[in-house]
Formats: C-alpha cells, sequence, structure tokens
C-alpha cells in the first residue's frame, strides 16, 4: 500500500474547510467544481473602517454561541476524531506525540470558538472509536479504499496557515 504523507493537523484544516457544508450554511448544487484559479480579488476598506482598524488595537474574536454554534462545534470535534483515526490507521509512521499535538491545537482552537474542552473530548473519542470500528470491520479492499480517500483529501486540503 502507498505510504500516506499527510500535514498535520489534517483534521482541523480539513474541519475548516468542512465546516459551512455540515453546519447546512451551504446547499450542495449540480454546478461542477470551478478548477480555473481564481483571481485575487482583495477587497480596500473605506477610509472610516481603516481608521478604526488602524486605532491599534486588536479584533476580539468573539466565541460562537447558540443551538447552531454548538452543532457545529460538536460536528467539527468529531470530524476531528474521525480524521485522527484515519491518519493514524491509515499512516502508522505518523508518530503518536504529533498526533497528540494536533489533537491538542484542535481543542485549543476548539475552545477558542467558544466550545467546551470536555464536549471536544467527547464528540471527539466518540467519532475516534466509530471510525475505528468501521476499519476494523471493513474488507482489506475496503479499507485501502478508506486510506485512499484520506490521502486524496489530504492532497487537495489547503496547507495548515502558518503563524
Amino acid at each position: 500500500m502507498r505510504q500516506l504523507r499527510v500535514r498535520l493537523p489534517l483534521g482541523l484544516a480539513i474541519a475548516g474547510a468542512l465546516a459551512p457544508a455540515a453546519c447546512g450554511d451551504r446547499q450542495a448544487d449540480d454546478a461542477p467544481a470551478q478548477t480555473e484559479p481564481v483571481e485575487d480579488t482583495r477587497t480596500v476598506p473605506s477610509e472610516a473602517a481603516a481608521a478604526q482598524l488602524d486605532d491599534g488595537t486588536a479584533p476580539v474574536e468573539a466565541p460562537l454561541s447558540g443551538d447552531a454554534a454548538t452543532t457545529m462545534l460538536t460536528q467539527l470535534a468529531g470530524l476531528g476524531g474521525a480524521m485522527h483515526a484515519a491518519v493514524e490507521l491509515c499512516d502508522p509512521n505518523i508518530p503518536a506525540d504529533q498526533l497528540a499535538q494536533a489533537k491538542d491545537r484542535q481543542q485549543q482552537e476548539f475552545v477558542k470558538m467558544g466550545g467546551d474542552a470536555a464536549m471536544f473530548d467527547r464528540e471527539f473519542a466518540s467519532a475516534h472509536d466509530k471510525v475505528r470500528a468501521q476499519y476494523d470491520t471493513a474488507t482489506p479492499a475496503q479499507q485501502q479504499q478508506m486510506c485512499a480517500e484520506l490521502e486524496s483529501m489530504a492532497s487537495s486540503a489547503p496547507a495548515p496557515a502558518t503563524e
């Protein structure tokens, strides 16, 4: 089987890309995916907005709240756990400490978005266990397909932002 090269935190990168669709914010359509590069169309803030941005204070990132936010956060934690399990199963060469660091970063981001650390752990573990059970009961061909899909997602996922 081909060796996977997965950039961590894969679960968080994919979770960020899939979150709007998972929450129902976007509807699937029959239009083909855009394959042409998109030009950079940055907007320039108005003078009033620029003055507010230049006041020397950092922007405040408000945590998410409400039922929709709770649902989205639950899905993100679950997606992180599912991806974590998939990476463990499909690329056993990734060190456990590297996976643990990725999980810790995901949990920190989850809490920054307004989630509870205990909820993250619960949803992460639940999804992780489900993926492991699916993998363990799958045929070798199905396991190969699961890993091929993971590799495909990893190669098309945007690179994690660096600080």
